[in-house]
């Protein structure tokens, strides 16, 4: 008996296992911003609680303080469908030399992971604070005067920091000339040219991705600009409803199988106070 789809609909599981870890192994956003599992069966809205800050006072021995007045706010993260959608034919699947099933799980993986990376990506423009400008190279000092501006504004804890491949390369050029020559190069900028990435700066843990926005042009040229981010895990918020999951079905006239390869997310910003937005030219 020849293979097909109804006696092999096992292999689907392979499918559904590489899918899921390609999504969570090449997002990005998942590890550096706030997660939140959202449970089934309640609702399509996630409402996140944000508590303002509150000021400890000095006490008096024996004496009563006045209570302390919080005005709590919240962010709303609204969920969506994602995925990809693959219609497999028999003989495609039986015909090829390589694991059909476990490529296209993997591929929809990374497709997955690359929409919620992109979907986070996207709020950075509306990032109240900014550093750098439009039309010129991204700096090592816009990331110093990011990281300043999240200090000066209380905010703890670990930094992250996603740019472009072009402020990338931006920052490595100005790393690996620090001082003016090859020679005083920074031990940053050596590492940077040995290993082609950057790692840290000022404690900020620096990530690439060519998902970032590219588009963003508010003056009267025509060149266009990139929009990255320094920002602390408590600036956005992304919320999944259960796996990765798998749905097939077989199309007997076709002799093929329909697989749909989805995922139910949203994000948001929870507090823009906690994250700075860098700006540069896109081809500087």
């Amino acid at each position: 008996m020849a293979n097909n789809t109804t006696i092999n609909s096992e292999l689907l599981v392979n499918l559904l296992a590489d899918a899921q870890f390609a999504a969570y192994e090449n997002s990005i956003a998942k590890q550096v911003v706030t997660a939140f599992d959202f449970p089934a069966g309640t609702g399509s809205t996630l409402q996140v609680p944000i508590y303002s800050a509150v000021t400890a006072g000095d006490l008096t021995e024996a004496t009563a303080p006045s209570a302390a007045n919080t005005n709590t706010t919240s962010a709303t993260i609204s969920l969506s469908e994602i995925g990809t959608y693959h219609q497999i034919s028999d003989f495609l699947r039986d015909s090829a030399s390589q694991d059909v099933i476990g490529d296209l799980g993997t591929q929809s993986g990374r497709a997955i992971a690359e929409k919620m990376d992109s979907k986070v990506f996207a709020l950075f423009n509306s990032i109240t604070a900014s550093a750098g400008t439009e039309d010129s190279p991204l700096s090592v000092d816009h990331i110093f005067e990011a990281v300043q501006t999240l200090r000066a504004a209380k905010v703890t804890g670990p930094l992250s920091a996603v740019i472009s491949p072009r402020q990338a390369l931006q920052v490595k050029k100005a790393l690996y000339n620090a001082g003016g020559t090859v020679a005083t190069a920074s031990n940053l900028g050596s590492a940077a040219l040995e290993r082609g990435f950057i790692g840290t700066i000022a404690g900020v843990q620096v990530f690439e991705s060519s998902l970032l926005k590219e588009d963003l042009d508010t003056d009267s040229d025509s060149e266009e600009n990139t929009v990255g981010c320094v920002f602390a895990k408590s600036a956005f918020g992304h919320a999944q409803r259960g796996p990765v999951a798998i749905n097939t079905q077989y199309q007997t006239s076709a002799r093929a199988t329909d697989l749909m390869v989805s995922a139910v997310v949203g994000q948001a910003i929870l507090q823009n106070g906690h994250a700075v937005k860098l700006l540069s030219s896109t081809t500087d």
